[in-house]
């Protein structure tokens, strides 16, 4: 029956799932921020000496649509942010 733990006489909770039913109903924003680097790093190289700095970083922006699970991935640099929720729906 597998009552081993005093844990297992409580009901679980039933997981609460959501989706949307038509595509551009709800999007998912996110924004990542990758470090930008030259050449390979001192554990390869050997050498700490001559680090590079201040490189910065370029971020990407993703939206993921709730109904279709399409994602668009879209650079900073080619468009704004309403550039990337505002063709979203018309592409599902």
């Amino acid at each position: 029956m597998g009552l081993g733990r005093l844990s297992a006489l409580d009901p679980k909770e039933p997981v609460r799932r959501y989706q949307r039913e038509r595509p551009g109903e709800l999007l998912h924003l996110d924004i990542k921020r990758l470090a930008r680097f030259e050449g390979v790093g001192h554990r390869i190289t050997g050498n700490r000496r001559g680090a590079s700095q201040g490189l910065g970083y370029d971020f990407l922006h993703v939206a993921i649509d709730d109904a279709t699970r399409l994602v668009r991935p879209q650079d900073r640099r080619s468009h704004a942010m309403a550039g990337l929720v505002q063709p979203a729906p018309a592409a599902c």
